[in-house]
This record gives structure tokens, sequence and C-alpha cells, in this order.
């Protein structure tokens, strides 16, 4: 998958600028760190393997400046904030990394969402006030506060992916990832892969190509299920296809599928659309739509609830036929513990966002 690559502008997948204005050889080299903010304690085995693959690049090292086109960087950014009789906020972030050499592509990847809604108002009883254990207080102060909130929805997402060509239309792959999606059940899931592709186009205006392979997956979710497995080998299949219409729009698609080898109705997708409007050389507004599949969710635990009503055959009270009934709404609640069943099978998220590339 490639998120953010259209705010690469004049770039095709070796790398290569075929801008048409003049550019100047002091600004063909020129390239620029952005510092990331990730989980380094979640992830160091991924972010040691991409310092290695960047280091060990020489092998791949061009001869010349206009073949080597460097480090480029997109960074999204959306913020949503509401205050007074609503108390909720909402950060997206996405940074994509990359480096390019002559015949090879590197690429590390870093996403997240999270939003959080304030508490419920409550009155706090003022500090100071002592009564006896046992028994209520009959007159006091109150002051309005607000409960706390927990964060209502926690994803995250980091990638590490490796391309070397193999020849102009076909090449191979590796890399390894890691994400947490605590709604869909998932605390941790890492997957280690790779395989070949094919490049069935790439020019200034449109990139297309396809990857397949096999995978490693080991996952930790928040409920055990003994259905499912915790580590697993697996089938891999990934597309990444961008197009520019004129000189403003662009268009991405990706797609990335794992399937578990050992129970092939155990499989996850992963596809996000997105269109790009360019502001600027490094500015562009970005509207996207991702939807995550898992074809057997995690398991959750739910509360079994009754609506129940009184049923009295003889209308006599106190006679001893008295039943309750249950209905499909009103009457009494009753509480009959919890049961377990899946989670929903499809997330959607659409996201709006500010998009600074260099």
């Amino acid at each position: 998958m490639a998120h953010g690559r259209y705010a690469v502008r004049g770039r095709t997948r070796s790398g290569i600028r075929r801008e048409q204005r003049p550019v100047s050889a002091a600004s063909t080299t020129a390239w620029r760190k952005t510092r990331m903010r990730t989980d380094w304690r979640t992830v160091p085995l991924l972010l040691a393997w991409l310092a290695t693959m960047v280091a060990g690049g020489g092998a791949q090292e061009p001869d010349t400046a206009e073949e080597d086109a460097g480090w480029s960087n997109a960074t999204e950014l959306s913020v949503v904030r509401a205050g007074g009789n609503a108390d909720t906020q909402t950060f997206g972030f996405k940074n994509t990394l990359r480096r390019n050499w002559t015949a090879a592509r590197a690429r590390l990847r870093v996403d997240g969402i999270r939003a959080r809604t304030g508490g419920d108002r409550i009155l706090v009883v003022e500090p100071g006030l002592r009564f006896v254990p046992g028994e209520l207080p009959d007159e006091f102060e109150t002051a309005v506060a607000r409960a706390d909130g927990a964060p209502d929805v926690e994803q995250y997402f980091v990638e590490g992916r490796l391309e070397v060509n193999i020849s102009d239309r076909f090449f191979w792959n590796t890399g390894t990832s890691w994400d947490r999606n605590d709604d869909a059940g998932i605390r941790n899931r890492y997957i280690a892969f790779g395989g070949v592709g094919n490049v069935w186009a790439d020019t200034d205006d449109l990139s297309f190509s396809t990857g397949y392979g096999i995978s490693y997956t080991a996952r930790e979710e928040l409920e055990p299920d003994a259905a499912k497995d915790d580590r697993f080998g697996g089938f891999r299949l990934d597309s990444d296809y961008h197009h520019r219409l004129g000189a403003a729009l662009e268009l991405d698609s990706d797609l990335a599928l794992n399937v578990n080898l050992l129970s092939a109705s155990d499989y996850s997708l992963n596809v996000t659309n997105a269109a790009g409007v360019a502001m600027s050389d490094h500015l562009s507004l970005r509207i996207s739509l991702q939807h995550l599949y898992e074809h057997r969710p995690a398991l959750e635990d739910a509360a079994i609830r009754a609506h129940v009503m009184l049923n009295d055959p003889d209308g006599t009270p106190g006679s001893g036929d008295e039943v309750f009934e249950t209905a499909a709404a009103g009457g009494t609640v009753l509480d009959l513990g919890t049961g377990r069943i899946r989670k929903a099978g499809l997330d959607a998220i659409l996201r709006t966002a500010l998009v600074i590339s260099f």
C-alpha cells in the first residue's frame, strides 16, 4: 500500500523525478529528515530492520544525482475538537517516509487515529464536609464537574517495506508490520511478509503494481479465542494504484489481503481509496475512505437483557399464577448475565486531512 504517495509530485516507481520545470542541481540532491512520533517500545525490531535496510542501500547506490531521487516524506494531519455541552476530540496522523535508489525503494509508514469523548457532567460535593459513616449529609455544597472519559477509538498501524527490481516489470519485496485496533478486539498483530510482484504501468501520470507472496502472523486479541490461531503462516496479496489527472488532482488506491493457510476462512483485508488536490508544491488536501475487514472477527462479551411484563391470567393479584413474559421493548429490564458474540467484521474510516510533503 502507498498512502500519501500523490503528495510526491512527478515521481514514478523508479524514484526518478520527471519534472517539466527546471530544477537546480542543489535542489535535486537536497533532502530533509522528518521526525515521527511513534511507539518505539512496541516496534523496535521493525525500526531496527529499517535502519539496517537503509544503511545497506549502498549496494544499490546510484552514480548520478538524476538517478537517485533520495528521500521524500508526506504527513497527513486531521484534528476535530468540540467543547461545551459536547466534549470530544479526534486526532488523525499518517506519515509516509520513502527512500529511493536506482533499482530499489524503501518505505516506512506510521498511521494512527485516536478519538476521546469526555464523561458526563456531574455534581461533586465540595471538599471538607464531614459526616458519620452509614449516614448521608442533609446539606452540602456542590460544584459542576465532568467525569473522566476514556478513549473511544484507538487504531495504530506501522509498516516497513523494501522493494528491489529484478527487471523493469518484475520485483521482489519484503517487510514487516504491526497494528492495533482495540474496537475490533485486536491488541497486537505482527506480520512479516515477502514475495514478488509485477509492475503493470509506470509513467508520470499512472502507476499500478501487484504483489503476491507468503506471510507469518502473530496476533494477540483482547479476548482469547480457541477457534483461531494465534500464530500462522499465510498468503499475502497487495496492490498499489496511483493516477494523476491534470496538474492538481491525484487518485490513490491500495489493497492488502492476508489469508491464513491453515484456515482459509480466517483472513483480513485492508483497502484504502483516496483523492488529493494540490494547493502548492508542498500542501495538499486529501479525502480517503478506508475499509478494514476481518472475516472471522474477534470475540467480545455482551450483556444479556430481557424486557419483561407481568402476565396475570386470572386477573387476581396475589393468586400465585402470575408469570413474567418477555417482550420486544418496554416493561421491566432484567439483567441475565453475559454472553459471547463476535464483533462486526467491517470497519469504515472516512478521513479528510491536510497533507504536508517534502
